[in-house]
């Protein structure tokens, strides 16, 4: 038996889709005094469990916007530094309890925050759309890889429903011919 190295190149790519469409559309998790994370483009949940507001910042090189339900944590990034040093920065106050805002617009912001009591924060990556669109070429590529690896083994595996659509239609066809000889042989009678 001859070992078929296309096929396992398309089952590498068929591991490789799964693993990368997974790691992007994972919500990534975060706690401490001092946090600093690439938040991507998605949206970002932080617990603030002290009664204090909590500075924070989202940096990032690119325009963006930030949504929330708290308008503090609404608006649009702003142009810090001149020349080469030139960066976007969101500055807000993270009030007591639970924040949630999405980025808008954006893709590698990162988000900063500095306090005495520890935070907890959940970023996830992607935005809606890209999430999407990251699923789509996941399954293409999912897909794609399996019907190569069906194809180079000559889709063996569908000779068995071949087979069986093959004796029920065999079967269905002679049933058809003893009930038409029935038929026609009791009109002779």
């Amino acid at each position: 038996m001859k070992f078929n190295w296309r096929v396992l190149v398309a089952a590498l790519i068929l591991v490789g889709a799964v693993i990368w469409g997974a790691d992007s559309l994972r919500t990534r998790s975060y706690s401490g005094n001092d946090l600093s994370f690439v938040a991507g483009g998605g949206t970002i949940t932080v617990i603030n469990a002290s009664d204090a507001e909590v500075p924070g910042q989202l940096v990032s090189s690119r325009a963006f916007a930030v949504t929330s339900d708290q308008e503090a944590l609404s608006g649009r990034s702003a142009t810090e530094g001149t020349g080469r040093d030139t960066s976007q920065l969101f500055e807000f106050m993270l009030p007591a309890g639970t924040s949630t805002f999405t980025v808008l617009r954006g893709t590698d912001v990162n988000f900063v925050a500095t306090s005495d009591t520890s935070l907890e924060a959940s970023a996830e990556p992607l935005n809606s759309n890209d999430a999407r669109t990251t699923l789509i070429v996941m399954i293409i590529a999912v897909l794609g890889s399996l019907f190569y690896m069906s194809s180079a083994n000559g889709h063996r595996w569908m000779s068995v429903a071949r087979r069986t659509k093959a004796a029920d239609d065999a079967a269905s066809k002679k049933a058809e011919q003893e009930n038409f000889k029935r038929m026609f042989s009791s009109d002779k009678s």
